[in-house]
């Protein structure tokens, strides 16, 4: 009854069986379910199952709250592999600190947490009564945010945090805000917005808290800047304009592009150079595949690719799929490999200026 959590899996399964480019449908998990229904064999084992354990009482061993098999979420079943004695909802909280998949029993520390959530507390900002449990705050999606520690901040305080004063509206001021919360924690802030959780000292996440309340909220002030990573740079929190990532180091490119390492920048700063109108991670047509680039001669559109991680097994193997794919649909795409990074203004012109010989005499050619 719980076969659509498993799609991703099924996914997997069929890349390593099925040697061929096609991209799966949008709504997989669904698709699968209705095949298995349409087949009369694996329609009477899936309605068996359900049959059999749909109205199965889960009793939570937190809340004592009774929920039917039928109610479980199968995104939960999909990480944790097994069913677990918890609702939905203390389910969830769960998920929010701890490898579900690693999981055989509920963690006392996670029972002990949650009976500190029931217990009534003052904020030590509004110092109000509150009780965490009753006044959970929305996260994104519909999801809940649930504080791994500092309990003694009440709700309402992190929901103002988040939300931000709308009243607020001098750039300048929020980005020195900003700094100064990324100065008190010691580490980039985290993007959702729940930074005070960032930090073990409870007066220091006392003091973000404050500091929060003072400005817009992060979403609005990437809005304004750009984008995340040009509010980083705008405020000074990355004064180098650059940040590691597991691709390498995430820099804007001359012409304002975000790339994530110092060689995609020296490719799109060349098609800069040379005047090539270029787009960043454009999907490939009716797939969700990306390419790094994509060009557009003025009569067919060239997909260009950065494959920076070449070597690596799962790497290599995504980009064979991506590669098969383009090839099975007539898709042109221009790759560039490390070993083209030893010399890239030759790879660049032998590559991508023979598509566009108005521009290979371009004075800013670097």
């Amino acid at each position: 009854m719980f076969l659509s959590a498993f799609t991703k899996d099924i996914k997997e399964e069929i890349r390593e069986l099925v040697d061929a480019p096609f991209p799966f449908p949008a709504y997989f998990s669904y698709f699968v379910v209705s095949k298995v229904l349409f087949d009369p064999n694996l329609n009477g084992v899936y309605t068996t199952d359900y049959n059999t354990r749909a109205r199965t009482i889960i009793t939570c061993e937190i809340c004592a709250r009774e929920q039917y098999y039928d109610d479980i979420h199968p995104s939960l079943i999909g990480r944790t592999k097994k069913i677990l004695p918890l609702c939905n909802s203390c389910w969830f909280m769960l998920s929010e600190f701890t490898n579900l998949s690693t999981l055989s029993e509920i963690p006392i520390d996670f029972k002990l947490w949650f009976s500190k959530l029931k217990q009534e507390q003052i904020c030590a900002i509004c110092n109000q009564r509150y009780t965490w449990i009753k006044e959970i705050v929305p996260k994104m999606y519909g999801a809940y945010f649930i504080p791994g520690k500092h309990l003694h901040i009440c709700p309402k305080c992190v929901q103002k945090a988040m939300m931000g004063n709308k009243n607020s509206d001098d750039l300048e001021s929020n980005l020195k805000t900003f700094k100064i919360i990324a100065d008190q924690l010691g580490v980039v802030p985290n993007r959702t917005g729940f930074i005070y959780n960032q930090v073990d000292d409870p007066e220091l996440a006392i003091n973000t808290t404050k500091e929060m309340h003072k400005m817009r909220s992060f979403d609005d002030l990437s809005q304004e800047c750009g984008s995340w990573f040009k509010l980083l740079i705008a405020s000074g929190v990355l004064p180098k304009g650059s940040r590691k990532t597991k691709y390498g180091t995430m820099v804007l490119a001359k012409d304002g592009h975000e790339c994530l390492s110092l060689a995609e920048k020296e490719i799109d700063d060349l098609l800069f150079a040379t005047g090539i109108e270029h787009e960043r991670e454009p999907h490939y047509p009716n797939s969700n595949f990306k390419a790094d680039w994509l060009l557009n001669t003025g009569n067919e559109k060239i997909f260009v690719e950065l494959f920076g991680l070449y070597g690596e097994t799962q790497y290599n193997k995504r980009m064979k799929e991506k590669l098969n794919y383009a090839i099975a649909n007539g898709i042109k795409v221009i790759s560039f490999l490390p070993k083209d990074l030893d010399d890239l203004n030759h790879s660049f012109s032998v590559k991508v200026l023979t598509l566009f010989p108005e521009k290979a005499k371009a004075p800013n050619f670097l």
